[in-house]
């Protein structure tokens, strides 16, 4: 994948899920809140546009991130990266936007599947409890897989968690719980690297160029703006419309542009009927 270089003209949008709980009973217990993050590439650089949707659909969620990047100064020059954790509904984004757009996975979502085994490595390596001759640098090859990822080197980290998975798998017989739990989460994480393989960049060099590896201002806009208010020690439920609602106004005044919105002359909204029975405007009379 051409990793892009330069953060003056890369523009990145960080897309992120929150779960509400719903008020339909004949519905799932909850739904989904697309929250997204728009903004110029570097590091540290400020501002951005803020959108949330309750739309899944491909075109409605490109067009509000199209909406959001003109907002930043994007003209359809210069390269889009899409920062997301890999979920399904995420992953249509990058495919409905103009090219050339990059899909990255969120390198935090990575960390946090290799932080548990590293864990449960550090306990086994101070203990010795149990500990099989067969697994005698568990540790260090797991901090080889998190090395490989870092860099980009998706297939030899790959090839690294299966021969460790196979070390854990013949030492089993120890009948220890944490060698069960290495394996299943060593497990977990293989099929998050081979299901997302094409997504893993070389997130060392987007960090030295001073470029975004995380989507870490969408998680806090996540925080912000929906789980304070409808999730987070919320007993209430909500419709998908009334959430959907809510966000507009949320978002708006977290763009700032809440008091010139509502300040705007009210449009009355055109009715929803087919366009043949819609009444024609009367002639203008010539002068």
């Amino acid at each position: 994948m051409q990793l892009p270089g330069d953060r003056r003209k890369e523009f990145v949008i960080s897309i992120d899920t929150a779960h509400v709980r719903s008020a339909d009973s004949n519905s799932a217990r909850n739904f989904e809140l697309v929250v997204a993050r728009c903004g110029r590439g570097g590091r540290g650089e400020g501002g951005g546009r803020y959108f949330v949707t309750g739309s899944t659909d491909q075109r409605a969620i490109r067009d509000r991130a199209l909406h959001a990047l003109r907002e930043v100064g994007y003209r359809g020059f210069g390269d889009v990266t899409v920062i997301s954790d890999g979920a399904e509904i995420l992953k249509r984004l990058p495919r409905a936007m103009p090219k050339p757009t990059a899909h990255i996975i969120d390198w935090f979502h990575i960390a946090m599947k290799v932080q548990p085994m590293q864990q449960i490595a550090d306990h086994m390596a101070r203990s010795r409890s149990g500990l099989s001759e067969a697994l005698p640098a568990i540790d260090r090859d797991i901090r080889a897989v998190k090395w490989r990822l870092w860099h980009g080197r998706v297939d030899r980290a790959i090839t690294d968690l299966e021969q460790l998975l196979e070390r854990v798998k013949a030492s089993q017989g120890d009948s220890e719980f944490s060698i069960a739990r290495l394996q299943s989460l060593g497990l977990q994480l293989l099929t998050y690297i081979r299901s997302n393989r094409g997504a893993i960049v070389n997130y060392g060099k987007r960090y030295q160029a001073g470029l975004r590896v995380a989507t870490t201002l969408a998680g806090s806009a996540v925080n912000s703006l929906v789980g304070k208010r409808m999730v987070k020690k919320q007993q209430m439920r909500w419709s998908l419309h009334g959430a959907h609602m809510l966000m507009q106004v949320r978002t708006a005044d977290l763009n700032g542009e809440l008091r010139n919105r509502l300040r705007a002359p009210f449009r009355q909204p055109e009715p929803n009927v087919p366009p043949l029975f819609k009444p024609k405007p009367p002639l203008l009379r010539a002068a």
